[in-house]
């Protein structure tokens, strides 16, 4: 009787003293990255057709027909001519802060910016861009590198994360 009450009593502290331990997925209380906020409108009106820049952190490469797409993570997309292969040039650059990835059929790109799922229509020619469709909160907030949700407001997007 004194092993079984001695076994129950073991049991019984285990328990408690592993329902205080922290779970291993738990995301960390703070960050050491903080978020770059937009607003909703001004996030909904952010993509947009510029000039030729430098690549600051490269991020996915897409050859579609004599095109190259280089993501800029969290920034937009390069797009260079590739035409003559030997000699590829840049020819533009799409701004869509949060950006990260894109799929291309035809004229249409299909970009991840943020939270929402983008399809636009780009004429490489003429230089034309136009958004023709948002679906808005598709994908998940953005978290930080070392795992935080940040805690924003409904009109906030977070479109990158900073080091301290």
């Amino acid at each position: 009787m004194k092993i079984v009450m001695k076994q129950v009593i073991l049991l019984i502290v285990y328990v408690l003293l592993v329902s205080c331990w922290p779970p291993a997925d738990n995301p960390p209380i703070y960050s050491m990255y903080e978020p770059e906020i937009m607003t909703r409108s001004d996030f909904d009106n952010s993509i947009v057709l510029k000039e030729v820049k430098e690549i600051q952190e490269s991020g996915k490469i897409y050859v579609i027909g004599d095109f190259l797409y280089i993501n800029d993570k969290n920034s937009g997309f390069h797009i260079l001519n590739n035409n003559n292969p030997k000699t590829p040039f840049k020819q533009s650059f799409i701004e869509a802060p949060g950006a990260t990835d894109v799929a291309v059929r035809n004229n249409t790109l299909y970009i991840n910016q943020a939270t929402d799922l983008v399809v636009l229509t780009l004429n490489n020619s003429t230089g034309g861009l136009n958004v023709e469709k948002r679906l808005k909160n598709v994908f998940p907030v953005m978290m930080s590198p070392d795992g935080y949700f940040p805690n924003i407001e409904d009109n906030e997007v977070v479109v990158n994360w900073k080091l301290k």
